[in-house]
């Protein structure tokens, strides 16, 4: 009888004990899995602003983005403000405070331009995103 009682509680003891082991090993994995998703997609989301910029750079650089024509380069970012939806506003501003933009204020809402001729603020009344502003 006694002899009974071991092999059950053995046998009691080592399905419990492989039974966390099991837990255990398939949680650390869960976690593993779950932070190298979260590093790929942090990864992606902090390269994609220094490569919008580097475009700008090279637009600005090759003559075909002029940041003394606000309203041109207002609607640049326009454009970039509806190529890249994550990002809730695009644009410059110049050492005497001119400067251009664009970008949504509240997510899913319409793409407002700012132009800021000589630090005035004006705002370009809200553009649907379905309909092109030129």
């Amino acid at each position: 009888m006694l002899q009974i009682f071991a092999a059950v509680g053995l046998t009691g003891y080592l399905s419990l004990r492989n039974g966390q082991k099991a837990v255990n090993d398939l949680a650390k994995r869960l976690q593993r899995e779950a932070v190298s998703r979260v590093d790929r997609r942090l990864d992606s989301y902090l390269a994609l602003p220094h490569q919008i910029l580097q475009l700008n750079l090279d637009a600005i650089e090759r003559g075909l983005l002029d940041l003394r024509d606000i309203e041109s380069t207002g609607r640049y970012f326009w454009k970039q403000s509806q190529v890249f939806p994550q990002f809730s506003f695009t644009g410059y501003y110049l050492q005497d405070n001119t400067g251009a933009g664009a970008g949504r204020w509240f997510k899913g809402y319409d793409i407002v331009i700012t132009q800021h001729p000589g630090g005035i603020l004006k705002t370009i009344p809200i553009v649907p995103m379905n309909r092109a502003i030129w």
